[in-house]
């Protein structure tokens, strides 16, 4: 089927002129015409020319039987044919195949001893009026899932000391305490704050992103809150640059295998690195507190997050009543209500 049928040749080799109808035994045979027509012989000429010089010629001028450059087969794909009866045992495909650690399984487990003036969940310090806001913080953040992707939350604030950083651990912790992997990532790389949770400092985030450690032995498992924690890592006086890295998106994607991720990230009116990130999150939490931050300052963060999707703003330490205290006073008010009833019966 590959024979030309403008050039026959003969059982010698020979190209013939005319092409004739096959009587009987007269047809050249079909393999040692293929074998001359297919780079052998000059066409032109009809002479055979040495090997060197077919191979050059073929080199300079690809016949119709080679495969196209289009078409060539991968590398990896002709790495693992293997001919019929070679006698050599199949390669495995998977054998250069090498997956990335396992993050639960290198994750190891590290003891938080928070201050008490943190204010941290299961420190002793934390109200319960405070725990049914994060309640109330965690169920509008999973209404928000149901409509639309949410899975990466950055916390940030307008100014320093707005409580952005208790807010993400409490966060974090209250979500774990219905997901089983919630990860922790402290992202401030210009001011770590390890001591918040009363764990060593490690090599973490900035490490990562200047590619010099792997992500699964730089996490760690907290308890008692049940959450796992990337560290900033080494404090860098360029992070900026490291969030412009590849790695960023790379890390995104790694930690896909969390059910949530909540970042703790510098205040977004004084850096650019939270700028950044919100770009790389699915929505972005701004703490507001009290008596410190101006209108004018929300004002300002919110325009700088106008490319970003912005869940939620939480109200720190408000002096107003909480939500706890309101069921509170709504159940005293009921319960003296039915004393009043009983009473008239």
């Amino acid at each position: 089927m590959f024979q030309s049928p403008r050039h026959p040749t003969n059982g010698s080799g020979q190209i013939t002129t005319n092409m004739r109808e096959p009587k009987g035994d007269l047809w050249p045979d079909l393999c040692s015409s293929i074998d001359v027509w297919a780079g052998k012989g000059d066409l032109s000429l009809g002479t055979v020319p040495s090997s060197a010089e077919s191979d050059a010629a073929t080199k300079k001028s690809p016949r119709i039987l080679e495969v196209p450059a289009c078409q060539s087969v991968p590398p990896a794909a002709a790495e693992y044919v293997q001919p019929e009866g070679s006698g050599e045992p199949a390669r495995d495909l998977g054998e250069d195949f090498h997956p990335k650690p396992d993050i639960f399984a290198y994750a190891e487990d590290a003891t938080c001893r928070p201050r008490a003036d943190e204010r941290v969940l299961d420190s002793g310090q934390f109200q319960e009026s405070a725990q049914e806001s994060f309640r109330v913080l965690c169920q509008r953040l999973v209404q928000i899932r149901q409509e639309r992707r949410l899975r990466t939350i950055l916390v940030t604030s307008p100014l320093p000391h707005e409580g952005k950083t208790v807010t993400a651990i409490n966060l974090a912790a209250m979500l774990a305490r219905s997901a089983s992997k919630v990860l922790l990532v402290d992202a401030d790389l210009r001011h770590p704050r390890p001591a918040t949770l009363g764990l060593d400092p490690r090599p973490g985030l900035a490490d990562y992103l200047a590619g010099q450690i792997d992500l699964a032995h730089a996490i760690r498992r907290v308890t008692p809150l049940g959450f796992y924690y990337l560290s900033a890592g080494i404090a860098t006086t360029n992070p900026a640059e490291l969030l412009q890295k590849p790695a960023l998106q790379e890390f995104v994607s790694q930690s896909a295998v969390f059910d949530w991720v909540i970042i703790d990230t510098s205040s977004i009116n004084y850096f650019a690195d939270p700028r950044y990130l919100a770009m790389a999150v699915d929505g972005v939490l701004l703490v507001v507190r009290q008596n410190v931050a101006l209108k004018k300052s929300v004002e300002q963060s919110l325009a700088a997050l106008d490319k970003a999707f912005v869940c939620g703003i939480v109200f720190n330490a408000s002096t107003g009543p909480s939500l706890a205290d309101r069921d509170r006073a709504d159940k005293r008010n009921l319960t003296q209500e039915q004393r009043r009833a009983a009473a008239t019966k």
